[in-house]
């Protein structure tokens, strides 16, 4: 039986809901996701009390939520709130006014608290021993040290993209007398944190809407073929060249670069700045965006029993998927074992300078899902919907292959344009596509039953012939009889001769 929940986070500069089924095996669909931008931040006086007018948007839109939560059935809100209503001296007030008004409850997090929840969505989401993890909102900034995948060292520091702009009055173009106030302050207030100097070198996890921003800017730049942001990776210099980028523009020239909303074009510059002194003082030369948060990490404590992580990123996602689209998850997992046998029995055949691991797993568990559209061509359908959805644990180029590896498990003459992808991969990556497009395609005939008859597979490779020996307690001969429908292209391939037995 599922369960519906809903996760409000009111943050500095937006209020968020996330509506997700919990289902079998713990597996997670989000079914909606909404935001405004009411920039609470913004709305705190120089007392520290936030206005009357923030307070009734807010409340307004915590009430267009609670009842889009009653018609989509939720059975649980989970709502918290960030800096902006952890530093306001009308706190009790705002509180107050919205559970007396639309009896919703909020949890105000603690900034130690806002930075777990960071870092346990980036842990159940992405493959990473080693990081620091950003998140830079409208009135904090959260900073998080990883290591061997446990969260070490934690801080929330009380300036964002919204509080920076205020305090150093930029209101367009960041002069330089700005520019240098801003990054003295900067490096002063990192440099408190001692423990900072153990991130040197380390990869750095983007999370927020700015951080976010930079990756659109960057994906645009790049005219990258993916509309993913989860995991997507940029260098350092880049991230310089955008900052030097969006300093020199006023906010009307900054609204035409494209990546960048008009909504967040007059805070970016400070949290680009903060982005990029981080970069420098921990000599990072790798960011990798996440565009998970809070919310994701609250979702993720639903299921993940006293707060313990996931223990496999991919196959957590992979089971996920299978779930939510209704999969033979028993075939998709014997497919895979074949695959695996046969990849490990001829990997002297198939060439590769990097781990195919996770491709192999991620093409043969997902090889089928286009059947929850149709099962006429599903392989097709099976390339775009690979594609596009959210397989945390692996990268972009590894999903890139994955889906192209899917798409050939039944037609090995289906058309894919792999130009659209040069960013991604390789002519090196086209010829393992296609290798390993074949060894899914002979794995998938050897399961045609879909019950499993041929246990496992054994390969010899000699000069001229690749024998493969099923593994079977029954007539596999209509399995065999499948299966060698691709000898011709096994030999056009690796110039052997196949015999299946």
């Amino acid at each position: 039986m599922n369960k519906r929940i809903g996760i409000i986070d009111i943050g500095s500069n937006s209020v968020r809901l996330l509506l997700a089924d919990i289902g079998e095996n713990n597996s997670i669909r989000i079914i909606n996701e909404l935001k405004e931008y009411l920039r609470l931040g913004a709305g705190l006086d120089k007392n520290k009390f936030l206005s009357e007018e923030k307070i009734q948007l807010c409340l307004d839109t915590l009430a267009t939520y609670k009842n889009i939560c009653s018609a989509f059935e939720v059975s649980e809100i989970t709502a918290v709130a960030t800096e902006a209503v952890r530093s306001a001296k009308n706190q009790k007030e705002f509180l107050d006014t919205i559970e007396n008004n639309i009896e919703l409850k909020i949890n105000v997090l603690t900034g130690t608290e806002e930075a777990y929840y960071d870092y346990f969505s980036t842990i159940n989401s992405m493959n990473i021993d080693n990081a620091l993890i950003m998140d830079i909102g409208g009135a904090s900034t959260e900073l998080i040290l990883v290591k061997n995948r446990e969260l070490v060292n934690s801080i929330s520091v009380p300036f964002g993209a919204i509080n920076l702009i205020k305090q150093f009055g930029i209101n367009d173009v960041l002069e330089k007398d700005q520019e240098t106030d801003l990054k003295t302050f900067l490096t002063e207030q990192f440099n408190k944190l001692e423990w900072l100097k153990e991130a040197k070198g380390f990869t750095l996890i983007g999370i927020g809407g700015s951080i976010r921003t930079l990756g659109k800017i960057h994906r645009k730049s790049v005219d990258y073929p993916l509309n993913l942001m989860h995991n997507y990776h940029i260098k350092n210099t880049d991230v310089i060249s955008i900052y030097n980028l969006v300093k020199t523009k006023t906010n009307a020239q900054r609204k035409k670069i494209k990546g960048l909303s008009s909504d967040r074009a007059d805070i970016f510059v400070g949290a680009a700045a903060a982005i990029e002194t981080l970069i420098d003082l921990c000599s990072i030369e790798d960011i990798i965006i996440s565009r998970n948060g809070i919310r994701e990490g609250l979702l993720y404590s639903h299921i993940c029993k006293n707060n313990v992580p996931v223990e496999n990123v991919l196959d957590f996602s992979i089971n996920t998927i299978l779930i939510n689209h209704h999969s033979n998850i028993d075939h998709a997992k014997h497919i895979y074992h074949l695959m695996n046998s046969l990849y490990h029995g001829l990997s002297s055949l198939v060439k590769s300078s990097f781990n195919l691991e996770r491709i192999i797993k991620t093409s043969a568990m997902l090889h089928d899902i286009g059947s929850n559209i149709t099962y006429y061509f599903h392989h097709k359908h099976s390339l775009y919907m690979i594609l596009n959805s959210q397989i945390n644990g692996i990268s972009h180029k590894e999903l890139v292959m994955s889906a192209c590896i899917a798409a050939g498990h039944r037609d090995d003459n289906f058309p894919i344009n792999y130009s659209e992808y040069k960013i991604l991969i390789s002519k090196e990556d086209i010829t393992i596509i296609k290798n390993l497009g074949l060894l899914l395609r002979i794995s998938e005939s050897l399961d045609r039953s879909m019950i499993s008859i041929v246990k496992d597979v054994e390969c010899t490779i000699d000069k001229d012939t690749v024998i493969i020996k099923t593994i079977s307690d029954k007539s596999p001969d209509i399995e065999i009889k499948e299966a060698l429908n691709s000898t011709e292209d096994f030999k056009n391939q690796f110039e052997k001769k196949l015999y299946i037995v």
